[in-house]
């Protein structure tokens, strides 16, 4: 069979996502080619594969920003739609998809009769996505209307624009294998670190991560730092409040803050750093975080909130870290000193049974089997 992967970043989760996933799909026996389609700006890949606009908008003017974002979110779906033309019969998989334009370019990929269409859902609570959910529920129900299967990891919710004929296939995430490291970062972390314990909240700031609670509980924590590294993952992600709460409570001197995005290598020294990594997320967050399977190779110890989410669940499944109430200070608190106290019994081989479960090999052995049975 014939794969086209449809991928609208040059950095980020689903970035370093669609590349394992890319190399494990050109290994499979069934699998005739497999083209990755990416920005122009993309560090990996050929020429020939880089048709989509840059995903990176020079300008330091706000609107100008949101305007080229729109317009990506316009021409890029022509884009694939003007390539798909021209090629055999395929399986089209996306990986991320132009949702705030979707209801423009969705009924055309509904002209082709010869492709069939694969969507991956990252992030299924799509509800969330505009402020007003029956905006969200619209945009959605149009990119869903011409899907042949819909992969999701964990839980996908009850949400009216996932009841369509199509079928619907649970997948492993997939395991970042890539341990190298920048040492120099690790060696700055642990500098400032001075000697204390390192409690971790990696990747992108967002508003979900909880961090009003975790920086309250500092308050109780006096040998521990805290190292909050990535940038905010939108404009309206305001780092400055933070640094505020931080000395209302007098602990701005145990948090390290590394306000900047983070390639793979500087991202996997700071899970080095970390004693612990926390993903303690607000109940809003409902999805599998892809930190998870960043750290699952590093076999460290985790605090997750006992909120209704698919990563809940994998963590409580293979017994990878404590799960406690979230936005509770004084349970934050004592999980932290109890595990620095005592580790865990049996983490490692606990994590090693995640990884053999979560490979990108299993991924790929049930994504084809789906495309088999759609293809006829």
């Amino acid at each position: 069979m014939n794969l086209v992967i449809y991928n609208i970043n040059s950095f980020g989760g689903n970035y370093e996502y669609v590349q394992y996933l890319h190399r494990q799909y050109l290994l499979h026996p069934e699998v005739k080619s497999c083209t990755l389609l990416m920005p122009a700006n993309a560090i990996v890949g050929g020429a020939n594969s880089k048709i989509l606009l840059s995903d990176i908008c020079t300008s330091s003017n706000k609107w100008v920003r949101r305007f080229y974002f729109l317009y990506r979110s316009f021409i890029n779906p022509f884009k694939l739609f003007k390539f798909l033309r021209n090629q055999p019969k395929s399986i089209v998989l996306f990986n991320d998809f132009d949702q705030p334009t979707a209801n423009f370019w969705a009924p055309f990929f509904k002209l082709f009769r010869s492709h069939r269409f694969a969507v991956i859902l990252h992030d299924p609570d799509r509800d969330q996505f505009f402020p007003f959910k029956a905006l969200s529920r619209f945009t959605m129900s149009s990119i869903m209307s011409f899907m042949d299967v819909a992969f999701y990891h964990g839980v996908l919710p009850d949400r009216p624009y996932y009841k369509g004929k199509f079928c619907k296939v649970k997948v492993p995430h997939g395991i970042y294998d890539n341990r190298e490291f920048n040492q120099a970062f690790l060696e700055e972390i642990l500098h400032q670190a001075n000697g204390s314990a390192i409690v971790g909240v990696l990747g992108n700031i967002r508003e979900e991560k909880n961090y009003e609670v975790i920086i309250e509980s500092l308050k109780h924590l006096k040998h521990v730092k805290l190292l909050v590294a990535g940038q905010a993952s939108n404009s309206g992600v305001s780092v400055g409040h933070y640094h505020e709460l931080a000395a209302k409570f007098g602990v701005s001197e145990q948090i390290i803050w590394v306000d900047r995005y983070l390639d793979q290598h500087d991202f996997n020294a700071a899970i080095e750093a970390c004693n612990i990594v926390l993903l303690y997320y607000k109940p809003s967050f409902t999805s599998q975080s892809g930190v998870l399977n960043s750290i699952a190779t590093f076999h460290k110890m985790l605090i997750i909130s006992n909120t209704e989410s698919s990563l809940k669940d994998c963590v409580s499944a293979y017994n990878l870290g404590a799960i406690i109430p979230h936005s509770d200070v004084d349970q934050l608190t004592k999980t932290i000193v109890d595990l620095l106290e005592h580790n865990p019994k049996n983490l490692a081989q606990n994590w090693e049974n995640y990884i053999r479960e979560a490979s990108w090999e299993k991924h790929v052995a049930i994504a084809v089997e789906s495309y088999k049975q759609i293809l006829g």
